[in-house]
């Protein structure tokens, strides 16, 4: 009797560690992937950045505002919520209306349809 429960025990032991090896082995394995995509996501994102950057610097300076100062930021909150801000920064700008802000800033705003039909950007000026 004693010598079938010590080899329950060792059987036991042995299950349980084999579990747990599997378990880490997938484990690691889903983490190595998630880093992979996150970072395959993250090189998608900086080569559409500097596609959306050109576009906009290229309509600023043909609306008369060359050499702005333009800063694109994106920041996300879950798996597939993401939020884009673009500052703009010319002088010039200080001097339009409130009015001529809004449209300009809609206009920009459009230029979210880069990173997806459903992106929107919140645009400011300084």
């Amino acid at each position: 009797m004693k010598k079938n429960l010590k080899k329950m025990v060792g059987v036991s032991c042995f299950v349980v560690l084999g579990v747990m090896l599997l378990v880490l082995c997938f484990g690691v394995t889903a983490g190595a992937r998630n880093r992979m995509m996150r970072a395959e996501r993250q090189k998608a994102y900086l080569e559409k950045k500097e596609i959306v950057v050109r576009e906009i610097r290229d309509y600023l300076g043909s609306q008369g505002y060359q050499n702005s100062g333009v800063t694109l930021t994106r920041r996300e909150y879950g798996e597939n919520e993401e939020e884009y801000r673009l500052q703009v920064h010319h002088g010039r700008m200080e001097h339009l209306s409130k009015e001529e802000l809004d449209v300009l800033a809609e206009t920009l705003a459009g230029y979210a349809k880069g990173f997806g039909s459903d992106a929107i950007m919140q645009v400011s000026f300084r």
